[in-house]
C-alpha cells in the first residue's frame, strides 16, 4: 500500500480538480462513488463548477442511512440536489417501511454494482477519513469490516439508524481511492492509516496506491 499525502489549503478545490482530472483522463464510462461525509458533500458544488465530461460519469453512493427521505441522516437528497451535473445517478434503494433492515436494498445495490457498465469495479471512490479512523459508514469495531461481499448492512446502534454500505473489498477493487482528512483532529487517523494500523478501518484499506488530501 502506497499513500500519497498532499497538503492543500482548500479541500473543496483540490478534490474537485482531482476528480475532474480523472474523469477527463478516462476513455469511457466513469464510475464514481461518493461518501456522504461533510467534507465530501461540501466539495460537490466545486466539482460541478469544474469543466469535465460529467455525462460519462455514473455517481454511486458509498453508504445510505435506512431512514425516510426527509430524515437529516439521509444522504441521497443532498447528493442529488447539490451535485448539479449531467451525470447518471445510482443511489442505494433504501425503503425504511418495506425493508427496515436493508437486506433487500443491499441485494439490489450489489446487483446494480456488478452489472455492466461497472461490473463491480469503481473507477474512483472518494471517502472522508474520520477522526477515529473510520471511512464512510465503516467505523472501528463494526462487523461490516469482516464482510467479503461488496455491499453490507450495518445495524443501528445507540439510536443511530442502520445503513447500507460498500465494503472494504469493494474499495480494494476500485481503480483509485481518494481520501479527504479535514482538520487537525484527523492527523492521528492519517498517521495510523499510513502505518497500516488494522485497529482502524482506514488502516485496513488494501490498495496499491491512493491519495490523501490533508489540511495544513
Amino acid at each position: 500500500m502506497l499513500a500519497r499525502v498532499v497538503t492543500v489549503s482548500d479541500l473543496n478545490t483540490a478534490l474537485a480538480g482531482d476528480v475532474a482530472r480523472r474523469l477527463r483522463a478516462a476513455t469511457g464510462p466513469f464510475q464514481l462513488a461518493l461518501d456522504g461525509g461533510p467534507a465530501v458533500m461540501g466539495a460537490l458544488e466545486a466539482m460541478a463548477g469544474v469543466p469535465a465530461p460529467w455525462s460519462r460519469a455514473t455517481i454511486w453512493q458509498v453508504s445510505e442511512a435506512i431512514v425516510a427521505e426527509a430524515h437529516p441522516a439521509r444522504v441521497w437528497p443532498s447528493l442529488w440536489g447539490q451535485f448539479a451535473v449531467p451525470a447518471n445517478f445510482n443511489g442505494i434503494p433504501v425503503d425504511p417501511v418495506g425493508d427496515p433492515v436493508g437486506g433487500r436494498a443491499a441485494q439490489r445495490y450489489s446487483a446494480s454494482l456488478t452489472a455492466p457498465p461497472c461490473r463491480g469495479v469503481l473507477d474512483c471512490v472518494v471517502l472522508e477519513l474520520a477522526a477515529d479512523g473510520g471511512i464512510g459508514a465503516l467505523r472501528p469495531g463494526s462487523p461490516a469490516l469482516r464482510e467479503h461481499g461488496d455491499v453490507a448492512v450495518i445495524g443501528g446502534q445507540n439510536g443511530s439508524p442502520g445503513q447500507v454500505t460498500l465494503t472494504l473489498p469493494a474499495f480494494a477493487k476500485a481503480r483509485a481511492i481518494v481520501l479527504v482528512a479535514p482538520g487537525a483532529d484527523r492527523r492521528e487517523a492519517v498517521r495510523r492509516l499510513l502505518a497500516g494500523d488494522a485497529g482502524v478501518p482506514a488502516g485496513r484499506l488494501r490498495h496499491p496506491q491512493f491519495m490523501v488530501f490533508v489540511e495544513p
